[in-house]
């Protein structure tokens, strides 16, 4: 007979994604192990942009500190090159502004990481926690499941034959992953197409550490001659922003990745048919098609002869071929059996969302999981499942869009269709409010709402389905005047509660009524939310007119001011990252139309967002109703 260790929640495999529902399940304090065919983290970088959910993911974990100081560093601007050339330089025809914090959670629009930094970081995590546990060099055997249980078995490092029982499993084991080829595929899981467009192209992808070259190493390199310091002549071949480059003959995305100090650079190009990918990625043919770029002519110089980056001061990482897709399961979700992730869905690299789309499968499907795991009562796993999926799905749709409209970009083939494209870009961006709207790029569109289907969290009569907005603020209490981000304060972690409540005040003088309402609500039975744990927030212009010893010492500890930009760019946080441009700090107000009482899910979507206390309790007996 097999015996079984128990656990709540299995997850196969310890990629972001993984290693995210690791994260957040041990800070509900859900028990979990994760299983990794890995002995370690892979050494080579393969996604390299992050999107600001992404990075509002990352800080929910407490990682922000090192967000700017170890993984990554924030991408200037995206820029779009139109024409047949090599010219890294060459004017764009659009641009989008990254490095802005005009969106809807307070950070930079876009950030290029180290992959295996990242990861490195998640793994702390887990390594922190007393409820997560990573198991490496662990492949799995076997899956089945009955009606309250997910049983498998693994192989460890030693051949030994291992076998646990689950509540439930999630597979984050990518693509070609054991989970949802041999044991989801068999039951009718199917990857299907994502888009109309159908996209399926094969790219080769280069990954490359750039070294200085220096007068002592290369004292024939012509530059030094002119003037051209080292870090000069890197930033004229390697350009910091990065670049979608719609070359009609060959499409290609290139930019720096990780820190400054780690001059990475990736150059991504389409393989054209009838073209081997294993071949095109070989040093030949790389030089055919890359060095172009990295090649100036003299003339821009003053000089006679062509000047190319030496090639010796080029490693190289990585030349593979990869294919893309747009695609997603039918399903993500099977009996107990869950997917996320790369093994639900698969991105083209044209928007940097496939890493940061894992995330957000990992922190909407955490706290649902917890909710599983932790009920008194049996819960309809199934249907709780499919709601996750269901509006995962719905902003899966959107990013795609937004992914595959800029490889629309990316890829015109046809000369006059790129002309056109080109010119009606440049003339639309002669109206300011225009390019203004062109530049904030995919968060022109605002945050993501759902719509409502039957058996979604959230309620829609009461403005919810909506990702709530992310500020900075400052606690009353403190006397040094800490900034910090609003979430860190809503969902601190001395919080008990998976759901918080929010108050948006409009000045200091409706405190004391706002506690009023908050201490009358009937919270018989209630196991998913506290008004004793309310976080309450209050313009900071209005502080200036408060007359000390109006607040309630009983509050003092989750009372907070909004912050300004010009604080937060004197603070801490802003280490590593510009100072914030387009950064509103009435945003939580505006973004909830004066809403004074949100519900807010662990996943930074409003539940409820409610006018009155009668709304508040009837908004929180539908959450209890819901989950009991």
């Amino acid at each position: 007979m097999v015996s079984y260790e128990q656990t709540d929640v299995l997850i196969c495999g310890c990629g972001p994604t993984g290693a995210m529902v690791s994260g957040y399940l041990g800070r509900i304090g859900i028990r979990n192990i994760v299983l990794d065919k890995e002995a370690d983290i892979t050494t080579d970088p393969r996604g390299i942009a992050l999107d600001d959910d992404g990075i509002r993911a990352l800080q929910g974990l407490g990682l922000y500190e090192h967000i700017f100081t170890d993984i990554g560093s924030p991408i200037p601007w995206m820029r779009f090159v139109g024409g047949v050339h090599h010219d890294l330089h060459r004017k764009p025809f659009l641009s989008f502004d990254t490095a802005s914090s005009e969106g809807n959670t307070g950070h930079v629009g876009a950030m290029r990481h180290k992959q295996p930094v990242l990861e490195r970081h998640l793994r702390s995590v887990i390594d922190s926690s007393k409820y997560s546990e990573l198991r490496s060099s662990c492949t799995l055997t076997s899956i089945h499941e009955d009606d309250n249980w997910v049983y498998a078995t693994y192989s460890d490092s030693t051949g030994k034959k291992n076998a646990i029982q689950a509540k439930f499993m999630v597979g984050a084991d990518g693509k070609t992953g054991y989970t949802r080829k041999l044991y989801l595929e068999p039951k009718g899981i199917r990857l299907e197409w994502a888009e109309k467009t159908r996209y399926n192209e094969t790219w080769v992808a280069l990954n490359w550490k750039i070294h200085l070259p220096t007068p002592a190493t290369h004292p024939q390199f012509p530059l030094w001659k002119i003037g051209y310091s080292p870090e000069m002549v890197y930033d004229l071949f390697f350009p910091e922003d990065f670049r979608f480059l719609c070359n009609a003959r060959r499409p290609a995305v290139c930019g720096r990745f990780g820190l400054p100090s780690d001059r990475l650079w990736r150059f991504e190009f389409v393989v054209a048919p009838g073209e081997d990918g294993t071949e095109m990625a070989q040093r030949n043919k790389i030089r055919e098609v890359v060095v172009p770029y990295i090649t100036h002519s003299g003339s821009r110089y003053g000089l006679t002869e062509d000047v190319e980056y030496p090639e010796d001061c080029i490693e190289v990482l990585r030349s593979r071929p990869f294919r893309f897709s747009a695609r997603s399961c039918n399903k993500w979700a099977l009996g107990r059996t869950i997917l996320c992730g790369d093994a639900a869905h698969v991105f083209p690299p044209f928007g940097g969302q496939g890493i940061a789309s894992g995330f957000r499968d990992a922190i909407g499907l955490a706290w649902r999981l917890a909710i599983l795991c932790s009920s008194k009562h049996p819960l309809d796993h199934q249907a709780i499942l499919a709601a996750w999926y269901n509006e995962r799905k719905q902003q899966l749709d959107k990013s795609l869009a937004a992914t595959v409209r800029n490889g629309d970009m990316v890829n015109t083939k046809n000369l006059l269709e790129g002309f056109i494209r080109d010119w009606s870009l440049w003339s639309i961006q002669l109206i300011p409010q225009w390019k203004h709207w062109l530049e904030r790029g995919p968060r022109a569109e605002g945050p993501i709402e759902y719509s409502h289907r039957p058996g979604l969290p959230f309620l829609p009569d009461l403005n919810g389905g909506v990702s709530f907005s992310q500020t900075y603020c400052v606690a009353i209490s403190d006397t040094q005047e800490i900034v910090r981000f609003t979430d860190d304060a809503i969902f601190a972690s001395s919080k008990t509660k998976l759901f918080q409540i929010v108050v948006l005040l409009p000045n200091l003088r409706a405190l004391k009524p706002a506690l009023e309402d908050l201490g009358g609500m009937d919270q018989d039975g209630m196991s998913l939310l506290s008004s004793n744990e309310a976080t309450i927030f209050v313009p900071r212009i209005s502080v200036a007119e408060f007359v000390d010893g109006q607040a309630p010492e009983t509050v003092t500890d989750r009372l907070y001011r909004s912050a300004s930009a010009e604080e937060f760019s004197r603070s801490t946080l802003c280490q590593g990252r510009p100072t914030p441009r387009g950064y509103s700090e009435e945003l939580m107000w505006q973004s909830v139309s004066g809403t004074r009482y949100i519900i807010l899910r662990p996943d930074r979507f409003v539940f409820a967002a409610c006018n009155t206390t009668a709304e508040l309790d009837l908004a929180a007996k539908q959450l209890e109703k819901m989950f009991s």
